[in-house]
């Protein structure tokens, strides 16, 4: 009876141990060579949001209120298959169809995204979420929201 005690009073930490050590014996040396390539840099998004021209939805995707909104695209890549940027919008209702995945991380405000089988989902500053390409559905802004995004494209926009 006290093997299997000891076993399980040290076999835990023993073994720990043993997990770590191929972290342990990881030879050290010089950090592997950066990659070959033209240079790239990297893109920041501002701190405060660069004026941009406001837009309104279509007046027939409008349900209610003034969502007005501004959109500045902070990178495009150069098949414009990706887009990152930061994109605001007032209080009101709209109806939107997501034609690309998107990423999206609320910096402020708050949203409530009805989709079209009437799913509700409420997001506020700091949440982050996944549209979806084929995404259908209601976004009804009920505090002014202003969100980082990203988004990416299947295939090739047409010129």
């Amino acid at each position: 009876m006290e093997i299997p005690r000891l076993f399980y009073t040290f076999g835990g930490p023993a073994m720990a141990l043993l997990g770590s050590l191929p972290v342990l014996l990881r030879p050290r040396g010089a950090a592997p060579p950066l990659l070959d390539g033209p240079l790239k840099q990297n893109h920041d998004f501002p701190a405060a949001q660069p004026r941009a021209k406001s837009y309104l939805p279509l007046p027939s995707h409008i349900v209610s209120g003034n969502p007005r909104q501004t959109n500045t695209v902070v990178f495009t890549s150069p098949d414009r298959r990706y887009a990152a940027g930061i994109w605001t919008c007032g209080v009101g209702a709209f109806r939107i169809d997501f034609e690309h995945d998107e990423f999206i991380h609320l910096i402020a405000g708050a949203v409530t995204t009805t989709d079209a089988a009437g799913v509700a989902t409420s997001y506020r500053a700091g949440d982050a979420f996944v549209a979806p390409r084929g995404w259908s559905g209601t976004w009804t802004v009920t505090e002014a929201v202003k969100k980082h995004y990203t988004w990416y494209r299947a295939e090739t926009p047409e010129a």
